[in-house]
């Protein structure tokens, strides 16, 4: 374990001070084209973890295939694989590399999310709508019988103006915050510009107004004082969607890889190492991530968000009740 943490404290290292351009070959080798990845490669995902080189194709630096952005772990993985220890890659494409007059590398993706809502499309109650709305009706809190359609952020003790109740440019009504375990852990865009225009709202909800962008603009997040944020909403067993609105809209958190965590709905992990510039695309830009959950336990739906880089945190969450 010493020599390998070497190794990659040398890879850092040599990341920081520049290296080869990628041309993408197979799982684990963004710069080689041999039968097993080199240090070069291990290198250059390293690189890609820490923000300082694009994996364009992002499957092939995700060594464990975790579906997140390239981590130190996948260049850990990947410099044990080069040295020779016996670990399986496993990267979500396959790509395959065939040599004659010419070398050709032909790279199939994972199966497609159209409407990037973290659903794959064979598994997509609604494919083209990114809150899969054809599938169910909203929920009801049987605690409090409100509809569970949030803007999430603390209304009780900050004044700020994207706080409370919201109706969105569909018409939906998203009530003020409810259902969670922290009192005091709110924040406003602080982007300024376009950034606090919220881009990426037609692509969620099929129009804009400033409401909508409201939604995005606050965010309930789980300070590292705090024990995990947590939501938790009385509902009977049953089939559900789970809708997670996000944005970055903090300046401190506006590259790729500075704001981690992971989401767990029913103590499952069901998002793992979410990046919410990654998913959206860009800082100040809306992106929802949608989760297909079964509730068995008799004891509602909670989802929990767990922090890896920064502090996790949620624009908006919406239940669906599944009727199809």
């Amino acid at each position: 374990m010493k020599t390998t943490m070497r190794l990659l404290a040398f890879a850092l290292a040599v990341v920081l001070f520049g290296s080869a351009a990628a041309s993408a070959q197979q799982c684990s080798q963004p710069v080689s084209s041999g039968s097993l990845p080199v240090a070069t490669d291990c290198l250059f995902i390293l690189g890609a973890a820490v923000g300082l080189q694009n994996c364009a194709t992002a499957c092939v630096c995700d060594v464990n295939g975790s579906g997140g952005a390239p981590n130190a772990t996948d260049s850990l993985v990947c410099l044990n694989v080069a040295v020779g220890v016996n670990i399986a890659l496993d990267c979500l494409c396959d790509v395959t590399t065939t040599t004659d007059s010419t070398t050709t590398t032909t790279i199939t993706l994972p199966p497609g999310d159209d409407d990037n809502d973290g659903i794959e499309n064979s598994e997509d109650p609604c494919p083209d709508e990114t809150l899969n709305r054809c599938a169910g009706t909203i929920a009801t809190d049987s605690n409090n019988g409100r509809e569970i359609r949030i803007n999430a952020i603390n209304p009780n003790d900050v004044n700020y103006s994207c706080r409370g109740q919201r109706i969105d440019c569909n018409g939906d009504v998203w009530d003020a915050d409810f259902g969670y375990n922290h009192q005091s852990a709110a924040f406003e865009c602080n982007l300024g510009g376009e950034g606090c225009g919220i881009q990426g709202l037609e692509d969620i909800f099929g129009c804009r107004d400033e409401n909508t962008a409201d939604l995005f603009r606050c965010e309930h997040f789980g300070p590292p004082s705090l024990t995990n944020l947590t939501y938790a909403f009385g509902v009977p067993d049953g089939s559900y969607i789970v809708n997670l609105l996000f944005a970055n809209v903090y300046d401190q958190t506006v590259e790729v890889g500075s704001r981690v965590f992971d989401v767990a709905v029913e103590s499952v992990v069901v998002l793992a190492d979410f990046d919410q510039v990654l998913a959206a695309g860009s800082s100040g830009r809306a992106v929802a991530r949608s989760v297909l959950v079964d509730v068995t336990d008799g004891d509602g739906l909670q989802i929990e968000f767990l922090p890896i880089v920064q502090n996790p945190a949620v624009k908006g969450i919406e239940i669906l009740h599944l009727t199809n």
